[in-house]
């Protein structure tokens, strides 16, 4: 309505006038907005991601053009599996600006969205473009290894996950998914390195000793059977699965 008006003004009144609409009507919606954004965020911190989309909602219909409103929207879509919600809002940030911190983000979600939908390769693309505005975004190296290892390109996956571990060498995360991407190209002695890394960075991930294990067990190490045991210690079926499957014949 704001547009049609001004458009009328500047046919029929004085382009004067007609500024002076603009500047008065346009730094009140910019208020509205960040307003509503604010509140989003609010409730974003607060895990009300529905309180948050609809905040988020009245910011977008204040002002049309509000880049950072989208990209939360589809942050807090992306929180309540409304992937292809995140998908259209992060379209959205970048058919408007492909190119700063918001362009990250929403490549970033996007590709969150796009995994979780199974669409991998989509994830990897995007995943790429976010990593072409930041080199550095680990998050964006470790996701496409994610996504490289369900398409099984384990040597891509490896790659990815040891260069998100040169930027943050203390995420025991990328360590463990390193570890599984070289146990699927058969590197166990690789493998077993990550997940023992993996452990000395997070101490309680009986993962890492399940998985540990089975790389032991494909080398005939029976060392394995001690990491098996110590994870069903702390609750694992799966481990205590493996210790009456192995320790109790194949180590014999």
């Amino acid at each position: 309505m704001l547009y049609l008006l001004c458009s009328i003004l500047f046919l029929f009144a004085s382009p004067i006038f007609a500024q002076e609409v603009l500047v008065k009507s346009f730094p009140q919606n910019n208020v509205q907005t960040d307003e509503y954004i604010q509140r989003g965020l609010t409730k974003t911190d607060k895990g009300d991601f529905a309180g948050a989309v609809r905040a988020f909602d009245t910011a977008i219909k204040a002002s049309l053009a509000s880049v950072a409103a989208y990209r939360h929207r589809g942050y807090a879509k992306l929180q309540l599996g409304d992937y292809m919600g995140t998908i259209n809002d992060c379209s959205e940030v970048l058919r408007m600006n492909p190119k700063d911190s918001n362009a990250v983000l929403a490549y970033l979600y996007r590709a969150y969205a796009k995994f979780f939908l199974k669409q991998y390769e989509g994830a990897t693309h995007d995943c790429s473009s976010a990593l072409q505005l930041d080199p550095l975004d680990d998050e964006a190296l470790s996701l496409r290894g994610m996504a490289k290892l369900q398409m099984n390109d384990y040597e891509g996956a490896q790659n990815d996950y040891s260069e998100a571990l040169r930027i943050n060498h203390a995420n025991a995360v990328y360590c463990f998914m390193r570890g599984q991407a070289r146990a699927q190209a058969g590197d166990n002695v690789g493998a077993i390195e990550d997940f023992t890394r993996t452990l000395q960075l997070e101490p309680q991930a009986f993962q890492a000793l399940i998985h540990r294990a089975r790389a032991k067990i494909a080398l005939g190490d029976i060392s394995a059977c001690q990491d098996l045991m110590t994870a069903a210690e702390r609750g694992s079926e799966e481990a205590l699965a493996l210790l009456s499957r192995y320790c109790s014949t194949f180590f014999k």
